[in-house]
């Protein structure tokens, strides 16, 4: 198995991406854990960006790289808001808390999880019919249907 610099973009990006994840684990320390922070987010765009890529060489990257960056910028503020907080209280001695929860929490739940959960969920379906299914594998799906409609009509196995 050869990697093609042109075709392979995303995957090199990946590799590339995990090995400075794995320099950040080596670093430690305060820099060691925002760069792996920021890594990881980057890591995640890219994954999904793989996931479509198919679909993208099909009908173009521009609503997914807009939904991606969406994500990723959301997930850069809110992991800057979570170290801000940390280096305000690093210890949490006299924990504040916002919306039931120490401020931590609260920002884990409301805003690294609510947000690009929320962009996701509203992007997909919007993407799908246009981006994600095609004509072929409309078909897949039927002749699937069919033959389990067959097979169950005859009394055969699933």
């Amino acid at each position: 198995m050869t990697l093609e610099l042109e075709s392979d973009r995303l995957v090199i990006a990946a590799l590339a991406t995990l090995l400075v994840m794995l320099g950040a684990m080596m670093l430690g320390g305060s820099l060691g854990q925002i760069l792996f922070s920021y890594t990881i987010i980057a890591f995640f765009g890219m994954y999904v960006l793989l996931g479509v890529k198919s679909t993208a060489e099909r009908h173009g990257w521009r609503p997914f790289l807009i939904t991606v960056v969406t994500v990723v910028g959301i997930l850069a503020v809110v992991f800057s808001a979570l170290w801000h907080f940390h280096h305000l209280n690093p210890t949490y001695t006299d924990p504040v808390y916002w919306l039931g929860f120490p401020r931590a929490t609260a920002i884990v739940v409301y805003a690294l999880w609510m947000p690009p959960a929320l962009v996701l969920m509203f992007a997909y379906p919007y993407l799908f019919d246009d981006y994600i299914w095609d004509s072929k594998e409309i078909e897949k799906f039927d002749e699937m249907e069919r033959t389990r409609a067959t097979a169950s009509a005859t009394g055969g196995d699933d």
